[in-house]
């Protein structure tokens, strides 16, 4: 890291970290198992919980801001769970912006979100989320194209 970049202000140096970086690998070309590339790529069953990089697209800027947060993986899709949706950026972008990129372990995928609304699943999803269930939390579904 050059000494310029050292003293730069917090956004000007994490820009030119990312800049840096080297390509990521992406979904393209992945065979496709019962639950989508994601599930047989990275060998995640369901239930199983992954922290991960969900980027959004601003709902006022345009801009992509990414927050990490905890993924459940179930049958081919990630399920991200909040306490609410006011106040919780992340969750407005969600629903204004439905298009929306993870990064988990080195890779990136392309998803579409969309709050659950299917009571059932969304039941389901916390219970495998927590013991015992937080049944009052908000699910968002995020599937892989």
């Amino acid at each position: 890291m050059t000494y310029a970049r050292l003293f730069a202000k917090p956004f000007e140096r994490d820009q030119a970290y990312r800049r840096e970086q080297t390509p990521v690998k992406t979904t393209a070309g992945l065979p496709r198992s019962r639950y989508g590339p994601i599930v047989r790529h990275m060998k995640l069953k369901d239930g199983s919980s992954i922290v991960a990089d969900l980027t959004t697209v601003g709902r006022k800027t345009g801009q992509p801001r990414t927050v990490e947060l905890r993924f459940l993986c179930y049958q081919g899709s990630f399920y991200a769970t909040s306490s609410r949706v006011k106040g919780k950026h992340w969750c407005e972008n969600l629903i204004q912006k439905p298009s929306v990129e993870i990064k988990a372990r080195g890779e990136r995928f392309t998803c579409i979100a969309k709050q659950v609304t299917d009571e059932a699943l969304r039941r389901r999803i916390l219970e495998l989320r927590d013991t015992p269930p937080a049944l009052d939390r908000v699910v968002f579904e995020i599937k892989p194209q």
